[in-house]
């Protein structure tokens, strides 16, 4: 009998140190589940996941970065290039692309002529208004032409056989379009090198500029 008490405590003894075991060590339930975690199914759920979005991030900005570079574009940036510009108010959005510039370009009246050591040119604008509010300006006044010094020039009166001038104030309604031509007198010495446009008479904060050919 005392043999059977001694078995049974030894018994109760060794099953009360394999709970303490488990309790210490590592819970089988969590073993079930980081096995689970790093299964290769699980795996693969979770690398998909990261796959697709890394996928769309580097697809959005490429996208981002090819429409970037097709706007500021070297074509864009010389005669015959559209830019896209902003004017002050809300909604203002003007399409302007440099159709053609002159050097020199000849007076369409006998009686206007350049100053003595002093030439025409003359460069002209298309714009189309791609804004959400009609556009009205005096487009001329928003326009410059920079020689290699970095001298710039504003309008000046008269007009060119080039083509037809603005008119001192445009009316565009959304989607309408205008064409003409601004005329600037320059010293005879100089070598122009840009063309510059700013909506609202030039006081807007966007400015297209346009490089000549040399």
């Amino acid at each position: 009998m005392r043999r059977q008490l001694l078995t049974a405590a030894a018994v109760i003894v060794l099953a009360a140190t394999a709970t303490a075991c488990n309790g210490d060590g590592t819970d089988p339930a969590a073993d079930a589940s980081a096995s689970a975690d790093k299964s290769p199914a699980a795996q693969g759920n979770g690398g998909q996941g990261g796959g697709q979005d890394k996928g769309q991030g580097q697809d959005k900005g490429q996208g981002q970065d090819k429409g970037q570079d097709k706007g500021q574009g070297g074509d864009a940036h010389a005669v015959g290039g559209k830019l896209t510009l902003k004017g002050k108010k809300a909604g203002e959005q003007l399409d302007v692309t440099l159709k053609g510039f002159a050097d020199p370009a000849h007076s369409d009246n006998k009686f206007n002529k350049p100053s003595a050591g002093k030439r025409f040119v003359a460069a002209q604008f298309e714009l189309v208004n791609t804004g959400t509010v009609a556009y009205s300006d005096s487009p001329s006044s928003g326009a410059k032409v920079i020689d290699e010094q970095g001298q710039s020039f504003t309008q000046t009166m008269g007009g060119v056989t080039e083509g037809p001038k603005f008119p001192v104030t445009v009316n565009l309604a959304q989607g309408a379009k205008a064409l003409g031509w601004v005329v600037f007198s320059v010293p005879e010495s100089s070598k122009t090198a840009k063309v510059q446009f700013t909506m609202d008479g030039g006081f807007a904060n966007e400015t297209g500029e346009w490089t000549l050919k040399k």
